[in-house]
This record gives structure tokens, sequence and C-alpha cells, in this order.
């Protein structure tokens, strides 16, 4: 038992002394471990990465739906029953449309002239971009009273916006109102102001969409524009079959009525942009089997050129009794320590890469250092099994 602890320590010493003077040969494969680890965690991270941001493209992506006429010729003076709008917003449940499962943040716009105030106009609004002209792309500034949101305007409550410098009078609660009736329909209400525009259209008042101008009365008018967003993008190609049900894709050969109107989905960035990330996974996911096979074809030729140099070495060890299978341990040992140095340098790169330690990287750099060790030991078993004879007369 001592002689073979004193022949494992004189073998331990003999591999530190190779790997010693073929320092050269031993920094290279080192060099080559930690480039195909590092090239490998390098490959997981971008692929992460493209999945991480692939998902938050469908998880945060707004694919914008426009309300047309049937042909697609027009989304700005639709003249469309607000019936539709409602089946958007899931008022319509008990006639069986639940389109507001598949669709998110409706905004719809219309407008009717007014003779009082004289010259203006009241906007029924959904929020506050369903009217481009409150956007602050235009100039325009909204101010909200305390306590008052834009949630407001997807309620029926009588209240308003105004804009800056309009008249209004204080009602017997103490807040301002300002009083309306529609030139069309004579239809007469007093409004709350809740908050003042500047910046914006001068001649205009906005009210919620469903404003309650009559008590128990429920009304339709017609709608200039309306537009929402896909509710779920993962589910895109059901949200699209659902909204079809309902509206029409706009075709010049369709014919329109006062309930058929189109909707164009807005999808082709969204669309080209998800195929462009899974083309980019696609070819990530090939490269990686490719270099791992590249690292092992390295490693093989890298461990055979290095050990073709040592056959009288391995002569000697054979004329001395070392035994094939232990000849082989201890030149595998030596290029096991070189990738395994190799690799460490190579994942720690790799972990600096993607900033911080991961499942993946470790699977990947494992993966890679295992991929080493096969080609290693294959050029190494494939000079150790050398016969004797064969290894004394070779370079004669």
């Amino acid at each position: 038992m001592e002689q073979c602890k004193k022949t494992g320590g004189a073998l331990r010493r003999l591999t530190l002394a190779v790997l010693w003077r073929r320092r050269g040969a031993s920094l290279l494969l080192i060099a080559i471990a930690a480039l195909g680890v590092f090239a490998s965690t390098a490959l997981h991270s971008l692929s992460a990465r493209q999945e991480a941001a692939m998902a938050e493209l469908e998880r945060n992506a707004r694919i914008q739906c426009v309300v047309t006429t049937a042909q697609g010729k027009n989304s700005n003076n639709l003249k469309m029953i607000s019936v539709l709008v409602d089946m958007l917003l899931g008022a319509r449940h008990e006639r069986g449309c639940y389109l507001d499962e598949y669709v998110r943040d409706v905004r719809a716009l219309a407008s009717a002239p007014l003779d009082i105030p004289a010259e203006t106009e009241l906007r029924r609004i959904l929020s506050f971009d369903s009217d481009a002209s409150l956007s602050a792309v235009e100039g325009a500034s909204i101010r909200l009273a305390e306590g008052w949101e834009e949630s407001a305007f997807r309620t029926d409550q009588r209240v308003c916006l105004i804009p800056e410098g309009m008249e209004a009078q204080p009602g017997p609660d103490g807040a301002l109102y300002v009083s309306t009736r529609e030139k069309m329909t004579g239809v007469s209400v007093d409004l709350q102001v809740i908050g003042t525009v500047s910046g914006g259209p001068g001649n205009v008042i906005w009210c919620p969409f469903r404003v309650q101008r009559q008590e128990g009365v429920s009304e339709a008018f017609q709608v200039d524009s309306c537009s929402f967003d896909i509710g779920d993008n993962a589910r895109l190609e059901e949200c699209r079959a659902a909204i079809y049900e309902t509206f029409v894709e706009p075709k010049l050969s369709n014919v329109g009525d006062f309930m058929t109107y189109g909707v164009l989905v807005q999808d082709e960035t969204y669309l080209a942009t998800m195929e462009e990330f899974r083309s980019n996974l696609s070819l990530l996911r090939v490269l990686l089997p490719v270099l791992m096979a590249l690292c092992g074809g390295i490693s093989f030729f890298a461990a055979y050129l290095t050990t073709r140099g040592r056959v009288r070495e391995f002569a000697v060890m054979r004329s001395l009794g070392l035994k094939r299978g232990r000849m082989f341990l201890l030149v595998f040992e030596e290029y096991a320590l070189l990738t395994a140095a190799g690799a460490v340098l190579g994942g720690l790169a790799g972990v600096l890469l993607e900033g911080g330690l991961s499942g993946g990287a470790l699977i990947r750099a494992g993966a890679g250092l295992a991929v080493f060790w096969a080609g290693a030991a294959a050029a190494v078993g494939s000079m150790t099994q050398v016969n004797v004879m064969k290894l004394m007369r070779t370079e004669e």
C-alpha cells in the first residue's frame, strides 16, 4: 500500500513536470478550452436575451386595431352606431357578444355641434387619447381638479373638460358647471367642470362617451372614430378571429351598411419583429451543437498533436511495467487539468458577460468541458493503445 502511494506521488510529480516542460502547449490548451466554454456560455446568454426580449414584446407590444368603413377607405368620419363600441366594451354580453375578452384600451370619439355655448362642439371620449387634439404632441396640456382622474370618462357621469378661459358658472354645491344644448337634438344638460385644457382647441367641450344626458334613457348616437388594442398578443390569431365575427376585414369588394364596419389590425411590425426573433433563436440553436462539435474536434487534434511527440515517453512507461489503462489515466489527467482550468476561466468570463451566475450558464460550461474531455480522451486513447514494440521503433 505504501509503495502504491509512493508510486502515485511520483506520477503526480511527473505530471506536473511534464505540464511545466510543455508550458507553451499547456497554455494553448487552456486558452482553447477557455475560448470554447466562453463561446458556449455567450451563445446561451444571447439565446436567453432573445427569448426574454421576445417574451417582453409579446407581453407589452401594442397592436392597434383601427375601425374603418367596410371598404377600409375612412376611419375619421365613420358615422358608426355606438352599439358597436358597446360590444367592444363588453356591454352586450346578454346578446352573446364577448369582444371585451379579446380587446383592451378601447378609444372612441363622437362629436356633436352645440348652440349653447355658441359655436362650440361637444366631444364624447372614452379616454384622453381618444382625441388627438388632447395629446401632448399637439401641444395640449390637461389639468384635472383634485380628486378626479381620467377614468371618469369611462363612466356615465355628467362631467367635462373645458378649454382654459371658457366661462363656467358655480353650482349649488360650489362646483363649476357649463350648460350645453345640442344643435341637432335640442337636448340640454349641465356638465360639471372637472378639468381644463390649455394648448388645445378653444371651442370644444369634452365629456364622457356614455354621459347620462337624460335619466333612465339609453341612447345610441353616431361615432366619428374608434380604435382599440389586441387584448392578448399571445392569442393574436384567436383575438383576430373573434373581432372578425362582429366586424369585417376591410376590402374594396365589401358592401357596407349601418352595422358593417371593418377593422384594420396593424400587426405588421409586431409579426415581422417576432419572426426576426424566431429566426435569431433558430440560428443560435443550430450554432450551439456546431460549436460543441467544433470544440470536440479541436480538443482531439490539440491533444493528438501534443501526444505524438511523447511516444518515446510512453514506450519507457510501458517498458517500466505501467499498464495501458494506468498510462491513459496519467496522460488524460494532464489534459483534464488543463481543460478544466480553461473551462473555469471561460466560465468566469461568461458570468461577467451575463452579469451573474445562472443555471443555464453552468450547464453550458459543463457541457463544453465534457466535450473537451471527450475529444482529449479519444486522442490520448488512440496514442496510448499503441503496441510497445511499435512505440520503441518510432522515430528510429
